[in-house]
């Protein structure tokens, strides 16, 4: 193909590097590549002179002699391919030599392709084009990934700072006697997880755990939604069924039929020493009361999104000096264990019984520690934990 103007690719703006220490064939080479449409052409007549242009010129691609004064092609080669930043650049060897030996030690040292000398014009825009189109196509995805990863990362940054910053964490403590400790670790660089605490007045503190079902870019999403949603509903967080009722009706309008969210929210009360827990279809929470096992709580309730039915009501129970909750995402049940069968709510119960200490943020490294060594292999959903000791 002689013109370039036609291809989905717009190869024009390519730059190319002849190497070559014949007068001839330098001339002849660029000949060829004007007749492709490729007029960024630069030339070197050796291999030292070639290294110096690929750093000045930065090509697409190099057409490089073997037989060449100062610093021969293979010399190049082995230079060259020994800077990573040059690893994937295009090199098209062109020589007379056609020994099978010498052609296999060039394509050691870091040839792409091998055109024999006298060239073939046909051949030469042919391979070329090939290399050009497949190196233009892979730098475009590189490009392409390295925005997406600058994108995720500042997202996730984003996400990260809808959670509780230590200095609210810090507030809790002071205000309401409540040590708060959490762990959030999305299985992508996104996740559909999200976890908060909000102040309702100066006895009365809720804290929510969400989940929205997948995980990724989408989910993340979502919790997003909801943060801004929960923003609006500071007043009404004294009423728990109350926020997950209006929630529920909200989901249920904005999410796809088959997405939902899992959402637990309890409001503890430091004065009367109760906690009041509504749950919309997440784990049961693990209670620990002084001079008892800890165990499972308030499990149940139809998930937000599903139906605008849906009812939800409190669960009121003590929280006496000295106790603690957990909170958590179901990747904590429905992981495998070795043997294939989900982990469940009663190994939850059974660690946080085995690992609990007076500090929540041990606690909750403990039950992590656990967690990996019983679930092995990466975690295919977001998890989190929020350990609350009062």
């Amino acid at each position: 193909m002689d013109n370039l103007e036609d291809l989905s690719i717009d190869l024009a703006g390519a730059r190319v590097l002849v190497v070559e220490d014949n007068e001839f064939n330098r001339v002849f080479a660029c000949a060829v590549l004007e007749s492709m449409g490729l007029a960024n052409v630069e030339c070197a007549r050796n291999g030292r002179e070639g290294l110096d242009k690929v750093e000045s010129f930065r090509p697409d691609i190099v057409l490089l002699d073997l037989m060449m004064p100062v610093m021969n092609g293979e010399e190049f080669l082995l230079t060259l391919r020994a800077d990573s930043r040059y690893h994937a650049l295009p090199v098209l060897v062109l020589s007379a030599v056609v020994d099978q030996a010498t052609r296999n030690a060039l394509f050691a040292a870091g040839a792409n392709d091998y055109i024999g000398k006298p060239i073939d014009r046909l051949e030469l825009v042919a391979r070329v084009e090939v290399h050009l189109r497949s190196h233009l196509a892979l730098a475009d995805l590189r490009r392409y990934r390295n925005r997406l990863a600058l994108d995720l990362r500042t997202a996730r940054g984003m996400q990260n700072a809808l959670l509780p910053t230590p200095e609210q964490m810090s507030a809790a403590r002071q205000n309401y006697g409540l040590s708060i400790s959490a762990v959030f670790k999305p299985s992508s660089e996104l996740g559909g997880d999200l976890w908060g605490l909000v102040p309702v007045d100066e006895n009365r503190l809720a804290l929510y755990a969400v989940d929205f079902s997948g995980h990724g870019i989408a989910a993340s999403i979502n919790t997003f939604r909801l943060h801004l949603m929960l923003e609006d509903m500071d007043a009404q967080m004294g009423f728990p069924e109350a926020v997950l009722e209006k929630v529920n009706v909200t989901l249920k309008q904005l999410l796809p039929r088959g997405q939902f969210a899992t959402m637990t929210l309890v409001v503890i009360d430091s004065q009367a020493r109760t906690l009041s827990l509504v749950n919309a279809g997440g784990p049961a929470p693990v209670l620990a009361e002084p001079g008892r096992e800890p165990r499972l709580v308030g499990a149940g309730g139809l998930p937000l999104g599903i139906s605008l039915k849906a009812h939800y009501e409190p669960i009121v129970m003590a929280f006496p000096p000295g106790s603690q909750l957990s909170l958590y995402s179901d990747a904590l049940i429905d992981a495998l264990d070795p043997t294939g069968e989900p982990l469940g709510g009663e190994w939850v119960a059974k660690i946080v019984r085995d690992v609990m200490t007076d500090d929540p943020a041990e606690t909750a490294g403990r039950v992590m520690d656990a967690f990996a060594s019983r679930s092995p292999g990466d975690c295919v959903d977001d998890v989190t934990w929020v350990q609350v000791a009062g």
